[in-house]
């Protein structure tokens, strides 16, 4: 994959076009450079432009359509064409402009410093795929690979850059009987390294999880920031909150009963984890964002954290408002929003607002990225120091 510093020499390229923007023929002749060079593989797309004294970048999308369709990009920064009203789809989001005489498309965005933004490339209605020419990929939410690019200034997490720790936790899969949702569930329980079954460990429950430790990262984020004392040494649980054939898993009240008693109630009699609520966090991606607000509010009182990264919009605003006749709970929260999550990050902020109102302790992140499952791992440790350590990062 090209380095940062492949993408910025491409903005040395297109700065042509920037500096004689205020003439058009130099202008269009410097992107036919910037054509060509893509042309001949010596450059990727898109092209960026990043202003010297800083400030948004421009970025310069760049698609050939041979057969006359004009092509689109469908992203974080153009819109996935999501409708939120009636969850349908604008197919003119993203509508690219013809270079001149070309078969080649254009279409700029701007977009802050160091963000991270996936896109697609789509001919017709329905002929979505990567972009051709940026070897850059990351994994789309729903499955898939995306085209990826990131602005000057972005910084990949450290904790998935830098080699695994030595000092490794340790993962067990294993299987959870639950009466609440009528079947079992498979889960993978991390122990950090140095685990005592006598101990009385602080425990981070992650709903719908399970993916996230089996292929490796979650562990890896937990390692490294035990290692460097960005947090204590913690007891996670990862769960297969939805069985692999799909459905939605029980909503409401089985769901709140799995995640508010039986989960805890296992947790407890199988490892040495504390018996108190305020040790005790429980967290959820996206779409599981009401049901992990749900068990954290729950008359179980089994967590007194709650992590929301980049809740999905499933989470309504009567589910929030509820949050404000709970006077007696006080949690401490944390929420990853996503600047370029459209379609949710309205729920985020609600969230925000909601919970702080209700006396709640939040603390709240907004990246330069969008809704995928790139975003919420790259700042996983960003939630865990929030929920469990110091206010700053490592």
């Amino acid at each position: 994959m090209p380095t940062i510093a492949g993408l910025v020499v491409a903005v040395g390229l297109a700065a042509s076009c920037e500096q004689t923007a205020r003439e058009p023929g130099a202008a269009a002749a410097g992107l036919a450079a910037a054509i060509a060079e893509v042309e001949a593989g010596r450059k990727t797309t898109p092209l960026i432009v990043q202003p010297a004294g800083g400030g948004d970048a421009l970025v310069t999308f760049l698609v050939e359509s041979p057969d006359g369709r004009v092509p689109r990009i469908v992203s974080d920064v153009t819109g996935w064409g999501e409708r939120t009203a009636d969850d349908t789809f604008d197919l003119a989001a993203g509508t690219m402009t013809r270079v001149d005489s070309t078969s080649w498309y254009r279409l700029e965005a701007q977009v802050a410093p160091g963000a991270r933004i996936e896109y697609l490339v789509v001919h017709g209605e329905t002929d979505y795929g990567i972009d051709p020419h940026n070897p850059r990929q990351a994994e789309l939410h729903g499955g898939g690979p995306a085209s990826e690019f990131v602005t000057p200034g972005y910084l990949p997490p450290r904790e998935l850059v830098d080699a695994p720790m030595a000092s490794a936790g340790t993962t067990v899969e294993t299987a959870l009987e639950s009466r609440a949702l009528g079947g079992s569930r498979r889960v993978i329980v991390y122990t950090p390294f140095g685990y005592r079954e006598d101990g009385a460990y602080r425990v981070a429950v992650l709903h719908s999880g399970w993916g996230a430790a089996r292929e490796g990262e979650a562990p890896r984020v937990l390692d490294w920031l035990i290692a460097r004392g960005a947090i204590e040494p913690i007891v996670a649980v990862f769960l297969e909150s939805v069985p692999p054939g799909g459905g939605d898993g029980g909503n409401g009240a089985p769901m709140r009963a799995f995640l508010a008693e039986e989960v805890p109630a296992w947790i407890a009699s199988r490892y040495g984890v504390t018996k108190r609520a305020d040790g005790r966090a429980i967290l959820a991606i996206s779409y599981g964002a009401k049901d992990a607000l749900d068990a954290a509010l729950a008359p179980a009182l089994a967590y007194g954290r709650l992590g929301l990264l980049i809740p999905g919009r499933r989470l309504r605003h009567a589910d929030l408002e509820a949050v404000a006749g709970l006077r007696g709970r006080r949690l401490r929260v944390a929420i990853l929003a996503g600047r370029y999550d459209a379609a949710n990050l309205a729920t985020a902020r609600d969230a925000r607002a909601a919970l702080a109102a209700s006396g709640h302790s939040v603390e709240y992140m907004e990246v330069p990225e969008g809704h995928n499952p790139a975003t919420w791992r790259n700042h996983l440790g960003d939630v865990m120091v929030r929920l469990f350590g110091t206010p700053r990062r490592p």
